[in-house]
């Protein structure tokens, strides 16, 4: 399965996934670039000096597996699902559940549709702990996938 890169990221909620119970449905991806052995934490958009892995809203004309590509914006493919985390509000309200895929990147790109306003770093496990501790689901997420310590 390779990468549907898109010139424009997708924006809205209208043909978000939803479950009964009401909570948006969100697909992450873990890329690792096997020739570096290093993962990808992109700049939030939210909040300033947050470091997340990419995720997005999954929409009703794709799959789980597309929807964590396209998030992505790299060239590879979709090693298999890590695991679903719930992501939390400031209230302990689940606000989406979270499907994070890992991907095997086999070229990283030079461009990607949110590149003027997000910044992103390849990082070793370690530093990837440490830029993600904001948000412990996707630490979890990266302990449970293969880049975490065996």
């Amino acid at each position: 399965m390779g990468t549907n890169f898109q010139t424009e990221s997708r924006t809205g909620r209208d043909h978000q996934v939803y479950d009964d119970d009401n909570i948006r449905q969100v697909t992450g991806c873990i890329a690792v670039d096997p020739k570096s052995n290093k993962v990808l934490v992109i700049s939030s958009s939210k909040r300033e000096n947050v470091w997340v892995l990419p995720k997005g809203g999954w929409e009703d004309d794709e799959t789980k597996e597309q929807a964590a590509e396209r998030e992505t914006y790299e060239e590879g493919r979709i090693n298999g699902l890590v695991g679903s985390y719930i992501d939390y509000d400031m209230y302990g309200v689940p606000k989406s559940k979270v499907w994070f895929y890992e991907m095997e990147v086999t070229e990283i790109l030079s461009q990607w549709p949110e590149s003027n306003f997000r910044q992103r770093k390849w990082c070793t496990f370690d530093e990837a702990m440490e830029y993600l501790r904001f948000k412990p689901f996707m630490q979890k997420a990266v302990l449970a996938s293969s880049f975490g310590p065996k």
